[in-house]
């Protein structure tokens, strides 16, 4: 646990101290911890006013599950309803096989993965490292999931050690799993990316793909700015991020479709709010303007394509019997000639910062 001195307590931002279970018995230790598995370690913050459990290897760094130990008030708020939401869904989310690996199980409803569309859908998900450096101690993979596709297990290749972040145990579980199968080294810690529990200037690289719009829209830019704050000076933080309505190709090529889509997810909004239902998830999209505003270092945000298109416009224009896949081989060629220009223009971008303080 020699990772221990890169840690904060997410609360009181102190640093935090190991603590073995016969020091930590007399603690009320909620029930529910025990479907986690087998607690024998702890971690204290230096003021000895929150608990937070270690289970298996994976670190439990989430306020919500920290344990207030102190003489004092606890002055932790409760999680905000659209925050609550997230958490909710994923931390439910069921998980199925494929390709020997777990993902989540609802992944087929974002990723197209048909023979045809094979090729460019596996070029879009090893990009992210084309846009920080090959090698280092570590990366941090925020809000990481299972990692559940061999391409994104490649994004570490270089690195000592993957540091999996994510609200949800159960994703962590899986991605240990996965990653130690993979013969690679990772640390797991369950945390906000709205509050990493991270010390400053503590990673190599930070990489966060296909999360910040699912952050409610008001916390995206305390998401943003954690990513750089635990970002080490000169480093690369990558953000693969959805325009959605901002994306003029898809609003263009998928018209009436996504017109309907937008009137869905606005519909939908206001659905969760009047109607109790299973966890679902939220989503809300900025622009492009949004980035290049909104930070002190806005100078240093550039735009690059990961992938212009989205399953919508595959499932409706690609297809085998009408040449699909020299179409999106067309479409790869152009996405790296003009890769700025449809960063904006299309679906996808990888929004890359480089931390110059």
């Amino acid at each position: 646990m020699d990772f221990i001195n890169k840690l904060r307590c997410p609360i009181t931002k102190n640093g935090l101290e190991l603590i073995e279970k016969e020091k930590f018995t007399n603690y009320d230790l909620p029930k529910d911890y025990e479907k986690f598995g087998n607690l024998t370690l702890g971690l204290v913050d230096s003021s000895k006013q929150y608990f937070f459990p270690i289970f298996g290897g994976i670190v439990v760094l989430h306020e919500h599950y920290a344990i207030y130990i102190g003489k004092q008030q606890d002055n932790r708020e409760n999680l905000s309803f659209d925050k609550k939401r997230v958490f909710d869904y994923y931390n439910e989310v069921d998980y199925k096989i494929k390709d020997s690996l777990k993902i989540y199980e609802d992944s087929s409803k974002w990723v197209d993965f048909r023979e045809v569309s094979s090729t460019y859908i596996k070029n879009s998900f090893t990009k992210s490292s084309c846009y920080y450096p090959t090698a280092g101690d570590y990366i941090l993979d925020i809000a990481s999931g299972p990692i559940g596709l061999p391409e994104y297990m490649s994004l570490s290749d270089g690195y000592t050690y993957r540091i999996c972040v994510d609200i949800s145990i159960n994703a962590l579980i899986q991605a240990k799993i996965n990653i130690e199968n993979a013969g690679k080294k990772g640390i797991y810690i369950c945390g906000d990316i709205t509050n990493i529990p991270l010390q400053d200037n503590s990673v190599d690289t930070v990489l966060s793909q296909h999360t910040l719009y699912h952050i409610p829209k008001n916390d995206q830019e305390t998401a943003v700015n954690e990513m750089y704050r635990v970002a080490s000076q000169d480093s690369k933080i990558v953000i693969i991020y959805s325009w959605f309505y901002h994306s003029w190709f898809m609003n263009l090529s998928l018209n009436v479709i996504q017109l309907y889509r937008i009137l869905r997810h606005f519909a939908g909004k206001m659905y969760v709010r009047l109607v109790k239902s299973k966890p679902r998830l939220y989503f809300y999209p900025h622009s492009p303007r949004w980035f290049k505003k909104t930070f002190e270092f806005s100078n240093d945000i550039e735009f690059f394509c990961w992938r212009s298109t989205n399953k919508y416009f595959l499932d409706f224009y690609i297809h085998k019997w009408i040449f699909g896949k020299k179409i999106l081989d067309r479409l790869i060629k152009i996405e790296d000639k003009h890769s700025r220009f449809m960063s904006k223009f299309g679906e996808y971008p990888a929004i890359v910062i480089t931390k110059r303080k």
